[in-house]
């Protein structure tokens, strides 16, 4: 089994991983080379992706980056917002197969690590393919958090309630247009309710060029829309969703404030589960959210969502202590969108290994 380390300007290797990861139904859309434009610009985080060839045939990848910083090199499956995805494989490989996979790949992306001086190696692993226990066994990880993802599973059928069927009948009323976006004017129209929305609800709006760049990337590749619900030229509501083959991620809704007693993100939502269910998506993946007691997570749960964990698996390659003194605060603000380990380590010690969002 041959681990090849992908050159970005060997057109011939690109192709290579891009031809896999077409023909791969279960991968997300946030382990392609497509992905690494989407975020090229936020960084920045160098992209090295390893191909997994066996028998003269590829059959498994990798994305990893690193994160160059003076206080100390990480590396990571996934950065930036939306993370999903570490080690990717074809649906016909043979367990033992994949456990050769497993092996390769991750002592191959610890050896890349340690090259570039990292102080820790983090990989996320698939909530809808439980692969936890190969990285257990072949990274031997001093840290894994626990995380939980809810997902509706478009091949069953779902019972609406009493109160959720009130909010569908009230946008319905209303008349909303629902569309997909078509030109940047209309991206930034959207981003400006995304930006106001996140003020009024106390959080960081992401940065426009990722929109910009996932309008232009991926859109023309038929591997994302913005779905907007429009009063006339207003947008009440809209929302961003990125996919490939099975699954498809709701990365970012939008609610218009001035339009939410008319339940916009419901004409939305409905539109999209029914349009996703028309590109043959299996998965409508709405991604984590801060807890299970949130109005976010009730109102992902009334769609039939249910919940599947995932967990994000750090091997530390440095003294601890070198992290300890980077401390807390300094993490969060100078690895912005880049885990490193979890908080919790600091208050509970180094010494625990399992910890869990609540």
């Amino acid at each position: 089994m041959q681990i090849i380390e992908i050159d970005f300007t060997d057109k011939r290797l690109v192709e290579r991983y891009d031809r896999l990861f077409e023909e791969c139904p279960n991968a997300f859309i946030q382990q392609s080379t497509y992905w690494s434009n989407v975020i090229k610009d936020l960084g920045p985080d160098k992209p090295i992706f390893l191909l997994c060839e066996n028998a003269g045939q590829d059959v498994a990848a990798l994305p990893l980056y690193l994160y160059e910083h003076e206080l100390g090199n990480i590396m990571t499956s996934i950065p930036q917002p939306g993370p999903l995805g570490g080690i990717f494989h074809r649906e016909d490989t043979s367990i033992d197969k994949i456990h050769e996979i497993y092996m390769c790949l991750l002592l191959k992306a610890v050896e890349i690590a340690q090259h570039n001086h990292c102080m820790s190696l983090t990989f996320i692993t698939n909530p809808f393919n439980n692969d936890i226990d190969f990285y257990e066994k072949y990274l031997s990880p001093e840290f894994v958090f626990e995380n939980f993802t809810q997902y509706i599973p478009l091949t069953q059928s779902v019972h609406r309630s009493h109160g959720h069927r009130n909010n569908l009948n009230k946008a319905k009323k209303f008349g909303f247009n629902v569309k997909f976006c078509e030109t940047l004017e209309e991206l930034r129209k959207w981003y400006e309710i995304h930006n106001k929305r996140h003020v009024e609800i106390g959080t960081t709006p992401l940065e426009y060029c990722l929109f910009e760049n996932m309008f232009q990337q991926l859109v023309t590749r038929h591997k994302a829309q913005l779905v907007l619900v429009k009063d006339d030229d207003e947008i009440a509501s809209g929302a961003f969703y990125i996919y490939h083959r099975r699954v498809l991620d709701v990365f970012m809704l939008s609610l218009n404030s001035e339009y939410a007693k008319f339940a916009p993100n419901y004409s939305n939502t409905d539109y999209s589960v029914r349009w996703a269910k028309e590109l043959g998506i299996t998965i409508f993946n709405w991604q984590s959210s801060p807890n299970k007691k949130c109005g976010v997570y009730q109102y992902k749960k009334q769609w039939g969502s249910v919940d599947s964990p995932y967990y994000f698996v750090t091997k530390i390659l440095c003294d601890p202590r070198t992290i300890q003194e980077i401390g807390i605060d300094n993490l969060k603000q100078q690895y912005e969108w880049h885990y490193v380990l979890p908080y919790e380590v600091f208050k509970k010690g180094f010494g625990k290994k399992y910890f869990k969002k609540e």
